[in-house]
This record gives C-alpha cells, sequence and structure tokens, in this order.
C-alpha cells in the first residue's frame, strides 16, 4: 500500500493577503481537482483515453488553515477532511517527545500545558 502526502498544502497552495496565484499553483490545483474528479481517467492534454483506467493511489494533505485554498479544491464531495483535536494527553506526549533529549520530565511538561490551557481560559473570557 502506499500513498501521496503533502504536509503544509496551505503554506504552498494557499493566499495570504496580496499573494499572487502563479501558474504552478493552477496547475498543482487543476491537477488535484482533476484526480478527485476522475481517480481512475488518465488526460492526455484535452483528451481522455478511454482504454486507460488507472488505480490511483489515496492523496492525503495536512495543513493549518485550509480556508486559504481554492474553495472548490476543498468542497465537500471532492474531498473528505478529518480535523484533529488533540486532547491534553496528545499535546503532553508531542511536547515531552520533543523536548525528552534537553531532560525535561513529563511532569514538567504536563504543568507546562495545564499553564497554557489555563491562560487560553482566561483568554476567551
Amino acid at each position: 500500500m502506499s500513498c501521496l502526502m503533502i504536509n503544509d498544502i496551505d503554506a504552498g497552495l494557499g493566499r495570504f493577503g496580496n499573494t499572487q496565484m502563479t501558474v504552478n499553483n493552477q496547475i498543482v490545483v487543476g491537477t488535484l481537482m482533476n484526480l478527485s474528479d476522475n481517480p481512475t481517467r488518465v488526460s492526455i492534454g484535452q483528451d481522455w483515453r478511454e482504454s486507460d483506467i488507472t488505480n490511483r493511489v489515496p492523496i492525503i494533505v495536512t495543513g493549518n488553515d485550509f480556508s486559504t485554498i481554492y474553495a472548490p479544491l476543498i468542497r465537500d464531495g471532492r474531498m473528505e477532511k478529518f480535523y484533529w483535536q488533540p486532547t491534553k494527553e496528545d499535546i503532553v506526549n508531542i511536547v515531552h517527545k520533543m523536548y525528552e533529549k534537553d531532560g525535561i520530565s513529563k511532569d514538567e511538561v504536563v504543568s507546562i500545558v495545564d499553564m497554557d490551557i489555563l491562560i487560553s481560559l482566561v483568554q476567551a473570557g
């Protein structure tokens, strides 16, 4: 089994402020839309070859803000979206793994994460 993994797609294809949409961005978006809409068909320029049925692999993309990506690409039906909301335990494990070699204990990470959660709650009002 295999897949195509594109990390932080919004960093490359997203539109922020006054950024330009380049030809390369348009080609990538168009290709991804084509693969989403016709996953088993092969196009040669403008022509579709009926005899070429291709098995495709899943394309998994990650990103922080999909609202910056061309809207038709991420519409329902073209892309299945899964949103990850990490639990406190997930966050503690991730942060602990990041700083494990620096000698930071898991208890210290828990107190830092608890402090961050508390600050977020206070700021939220």
